[in-house]
């Protein structure tokens, strides 16, 4: 098929809440009702350019070229689902989710993590309302209509996803206000077994002690809205490529004799370290870029004796070695070696 969204497209994933119950429930009045909701559906997603790639049972998967494109669509069957009279004894209520990404299109359907986002993302969402990823609301931020918002949601980790997701619900006159959905436990859902992790509970206040070892937070650890670290001659190793993030705000109270704190950041993450005090150690901060809006900040304080911090984005180890060493002969005035 040709002129298809691809590359770069926004997806948007419908799915009806409580609809297997109104099935068992009243069969006849919910074939009448999906039959309209369905018109509604492809409707606003056909009106706006947009593409149709699946759908299985009350749910819909539509692809668009352009973001704002997706959230109209979003927006007008919404509107329009509101505004009916159902024949069923509660009203239809829908909700969805969007994103954007890169994906594979093949044989009219769409592959790819982008897609399995999108699926995830819908999960979390409740009837009524429309959530929307960090990367669709960046996309969205210079072109949303007059009198729609976003509402930051916080960051959740996503089932089977390594990286967690910022979430922002749209917020309009018409649409529903549930702030609670992405902590509500996941019930009823038809599209596949797709379920989230309920909102994390924010630590206070977490405490590190490391002697001459080493100690290390990875994987999908949950920021604390402040840390007290105490490095002997060992290493600390904050790395939040797959933190769970549900505070703005993270404050580190470090004391470092001659070990160090090493923290491993990704773009949303602007990191402060004017507060330390340094003796003969040193601070470096690399920023991890500046394309997507900050979704932490993280204030150090405290003091570095003989030891050193440093914030930097994930690239190999290997490289930030080799330019730390570059560095260190640069800075020294020895300049490179003959043998390279």
């Amino acid at each position: 098929m040709s002129g298809l969204p691809s590359g770069t497209v926004t997806l948007l994933f419908t799915d009806v809440e409580g609809s297997t119950r109104l099935w068992e429930a009243e069969r006849d009045a919910m074939a009448a009702a999906l039959r309209r909701h369905d018109e509604i559906l492809r409707s606003a997603i056909e009106q706006v350019g947009g593409y149709v790639f699946k759908t299985v049972g009350d749910s819909f998967c539509a692809a668009f070229s352009a973001a704002r494109a997706g959230l109209d669509a979003a927006l007008a069957a919404q509107r329009e689902l509101e505004a009916q009279s159902w024949p069923t004894s509660r009203p239809i209520v829908v909700r969805m989710g969007l994103h954007a990404g890169v994906c594979e299109e093949r044989d009219g359907d769409y592959f790819g993590p982008a897609v399995n986002r999108a699926a995830r993302l819908l999960t979390v969402a409740s009837g009524g309302q429309v959530l929307v990823s960090g990367v669709a609301a960046e996309l969205l931020t210079d072109e949303l209509p007059e009198g729609v918002g976003l509402r930051e949601l916080g960051t959740r980790q996503l089932k089977d996803l390594t990286r967690p997701e910022r979430i922002y619900q749209v917020e309009a006159g018409f649409l529903a206000t549930r702030l609670d959905a992405p902590a509500r436990a996941a019930q009823d859902r038809d599209v596949g077994d797709l379920t989230a992790a309920e909102a994390p509970e924010v630590p206070d206040l977490a405490r590190i002690t490391c002697g001459s070892g080493t100690a290390k937070r990875d994987r999908a650890w949950i920021v604390p809205r402040r840390m007290e670290i105490d490095v002997g001659s060992g290493g600390v190793r904050l790395d939040f490529r797959r933190a769970v993030i549900a505070a703005p705000e993270l404050r580190i109270d470090a004391r470092i004799a001659s070990g160090t704190l090493t923290l491993i950041t990704r773009p949303g993450i602007a990191v402060d370290a004017d507060d330390l005090t340094v003796n003969s150690g040193s601070v470096r901060v690399v920023p991890a870029g500046s394309h997507v809006p900050v979704e932490l900040r993280v204030k150090v304080c405290g003091r570095v004796a003989s030891g050193s911090v440093s914030a930097r984005p994930a690239y190999g180890d290997w490289l930030w070695a080799l330019w730390r060493r570059v560095l260190h002969r640069h800075q020294s005035g020895r300049g490179p070696s003959p043998s390279g």
